[in-house]
């Protein structure tokens, strides 16, 4: 008899081992999202290297961008490639005008760039890559 509720015992514990696994498995990636701050504690700003940053930070789907500006100072477009590549704000996707502007970010390659005066031909912008 004690071999046998020896024997369940450990078949609980492995099966609860393995429901464990598998629930760490299957979390969505929002779940272990993190929230980064573009420019880091320069924010969203003129004059700060925007491409070198996202070279040297880590993106996954579900992370979250904060883009920190004074409202009214800057706004931050959604755009694709071209309009990235020519600062046109004329037909992009989104407009966050807030100063404190969240975006969750998906698998694929993201466009960003401010809209006001030339502050995106002044490097203004910025490219992430989600893998």
């Amino acid at each position: 008899m004690a071999f046998h509720s020896h024997s369940v015992s450990h078949k609980v514990i492995f099966w609860a081992l393995v429901i464990a696994v598998a629930a760490v498995a299957i979390t969505p990636s929002a779940v272990l999202a993190t929230k980064i701050t573009v420019g880091g504690d320069k924010g969203w700003t003129k004059g700060f290297d925007y491409q070198g940053w996202a070279q040297s930070t880590k993106f996954h789907a579900g992370d979250k961008l904060f883009f920190k500006y004074p409202k009214g100072v800057h706004n931050v477009y959604k755009v694709n490639q071209k309009q990235f590549q020519n600062c046109d704000i004329a037909s992009a996707t989104k407009k966050y005008t807030s100063g404190g502007d969240t975006i969750t970010l998906k698998s694929g390659t993201s466009w960003f760039i401010c809209g006001v005066g030339d502050h995106c031909r002044n490097g203004q912008k910025l490219v992430v890559n989600v893998n």
